[in-house]
């Protein structure tokens, strides 16, 4: 690594759409996180984006050929009555999977699913709220205790500081009960950076 310049790929849904938009429009949120090794990175968002919409736009990691890749997927699969925690989290295991084996990333870090909270707004993101945390509590525990027991090392799942309390989720969470307001891009952006600087110390990717 040390004779070409590391890449990282944040690869979901909105959150990582709207977080690309925030580092554009922020000096003291760059987009290289502020890292010493100044890597690129790329912001792969989709808005509405599932799992199956990732699996069908990995020619964006083909393209970029990410040395590392931080996915955050699964809450518009959560909202579908139609699957379960189950297959949410064997679905983000399989990309995991597609990432590390079939794409050839180096390491890929999982970040959790966000909770939702009541919003002020009537739009097409209203579902029930205790019905969808629930769902969204299972399916972590589920993608944690998945990448604990996995037989190779490449893959690591990270908690997000700053977003699970009642008074965190009314700081971080915008007025749609979804997306993230700008306290909660910079919360964001601040844990991804933390992610990727555990990751970069504890695997041979460089610093």
């Amino acid at each position: 690594m040390a004779n070409r310049t590391l890449k990282i790929q944040l690869f979901g849904h909105s959150f990582v759409k709207r977080l690309k938009d925030f580092v554009i429009n922020q000096e003291d949120f760059p987009s290289n996180l502020k890292l010493r090794a100044n890597p690129l990175v790329q912001y792969s968002g989709f808005g509405a984006g599932h799992v199956h919409t990732l699996k069908q736009n990995l020619d964006v990691v083909r393209d970029f050929k990410p040395d590392l890749v931080i996915l955050i997927i699964g809450t518009n699969d959560l909202s579908s009555i139609d699957k379960s925690p189950n297959t949410v989290s064997a679905a983000i295991m399989d990309l995991v999977d597609t990432l590390l084996f079939i794409e050839q990333v180096r390491s890929v870090i999982v970040f959790p699913i966000l909770f939702r909270k009541l919003n002020s707004q009537h739009n097409r993101h209203t579902v029930d709220i205790p019905w969808f945390n629930d769902r969204v509590y299972e399916t972590n525990a589920l993608l944690e205790s998945k990448i604990k027991d996995c037989p190779y090392q490449r893959v690591r799942y990270w908690v997000p500081k700053g977003f699970w309390s009642d008074k965190a989720l009314a700081e971080v969470i915008s007025s749609d009960g979804v997306h993230l307001s700008y306290r909660g891009q910079q919360k964001l952006y601040n844990n991804i950076r933390a992610a990727v600087v555990a990751e970069l110390k504890a695997s041979q990717l460089g610093c």
